[in-house]
């Protein structure tokens, strides 16, 4: 990405956070495609909300007008989002300094906000399938103190390639200080195997009364739950309680099963864990969302062995990150932020430290 010109209409803030004026070629601007992301999200909203919408009002004004209606508030929905983006891209300036990463942004209530770069503890890169497809990442600057969003700058969304260039830049610091007696490269590689601790979780269970409430919700949409749950019994008149009960169960347990194995896939797909020069583990994931979380070995202060009951039962665990400078922000947003391996095999009480954690050095034999 090449900094933003100095064209009247897109001139940078005048002064930079210290009322030192401001080198304009230093600032740069989000993606111009956010506006086309924008409206991509907002249409896609518009969609699932015109099938229920427009059945409603087709009883009432007939199903021409109703369709009319419908487009209509489609079209006002996704020109209000997209204007609405253009203006927050218009609006937004970010800049890395040797000491300070910047961000400028608001129309009406203008929020300038800095960062030290040597309080920077992670920088993490999110990107959604259509974020994906357009070549973008969201990038997210953490100073792991618990303040809530002013420890953090976003910058959503800008280019994948100035996104990792962000997180190398950010994260140089103290490259030789660490390099040199431990292993780089890939450490971890996903192992398809892992997917059968998935249906365990209790994911499973709570995915199965999801899937009942979401027929009911849907069929109360068209206005047939009263269809559907005539149906229901019409089907099962002749069948004993005791069955009726056994193959509701057997069907949740089977919808919650496969919501969990498509969560599990979605979450660790193309999952791998690597050693970077300088210190860093990064750990990679996601099918649809892809998701890229660096942590400072430097930082890391143990390992957290986690076996969930049904998990346990089938002799696996998680391994999680004992960390300082994960804020409680990133925790909350991010359940899963401090995860260093999913479940899989190998759980044993007092474990041994992993294989791709770093040991010091050997002390030399005593003279």
């Amino acid at each position: 990405m090449s900094p933003v010109d100095t064209a009247p209409d897109q001139a940078p803030p005048d002064e930079d956070g210290a009322g030192r004026p401001a080198a304009p070629a230093d600032w740069r601007r989000l993606d111009r495609r956010t506006v086309l992301l924008a409206a991509l999200v907002t249409a896609g909203v518009a969609a699932g909300a015109a099938v229920p919408t427009t059945l409603g009002l087709s009883g009432r004004f007939g199903f021409g007008p109703a369709v009319a209606w419908v487009l209509t508030g489609a079209a006002v929905l996704i020109a209000s989002g997209a204007g609405a983006d253009y203006v927050r891209w218009r609006r937004t300036r970010y800049r890395v300094g040797a000491d300070r990463v910047e961000l400028h942004t608001g129309l009406l209530l203008v929020k300038k906000r800095s960062l030290a770069r040597e309080r920077i503890r992670s920088v993490d890169l999110t990107a959604h399938l259509l974020q994906r497809v357009l070549g973008l990442v969201t990038v997210r600057i953490g100073t792991g103190e618990h303040t809530g969003s002013e420890s953090t700058l976003e910058l959503d969304p800008v280019l994948r390639a100035e996104g990792e260039r962000l997180r190398r830049a950010l994260l140089e610091r103290g490259l030789t200080a660490t390099s040199g007696s431990h292993v780089e490269g890939e450490l971890v590689a996903l192992d398809p195997r892992w997917v059968r601790y998935a249906p365990v979780s209790f994911v499973a269970p709570a995915l199965a009364g999801a899937a009942a409430g979401a027929v009911m919700q849907v069929s109360d949409w068209f206005g047939a739950q009263g269809q559907v749950i005539e149906w229901i019994e019409e089907r099962y008149r002749d069948t004993s309680l005791l069955s009726v009960i056994v193959l509701l169960a057997v069907a949740a347990v089977a919808a919650g099963v496969i919501g969990a194995l498509g969560l599990w896939v979605e979450k660790w797909w193309n999952y791998r864990m690597e050693r970077e020069p300088g210190g860093t583990l990064r750990i990679r994931r996601g099918l649809l969302t892809s998701r890229s979380v660096t942590i400072e070995e430097r930082r890391l202060r143990g390992v957290d062995l986690v076996e969930p009951l049904g998990v346990r039962l089938m002799g696996a665990a998680r391994l999680d990150a004992i960390t300082t400078g994960l804020a409680k922000d990133d925790e909350e947003q991010h359940g899963d932020h401090n995860t260093l391996l999913p479940p899989r095999p190998g759980r044993s009480p007092t474990p041994s430290p992993p294989p791709y954690c770093a040991r010091p050095p050997p002390r030399p034999a005593p003279r």
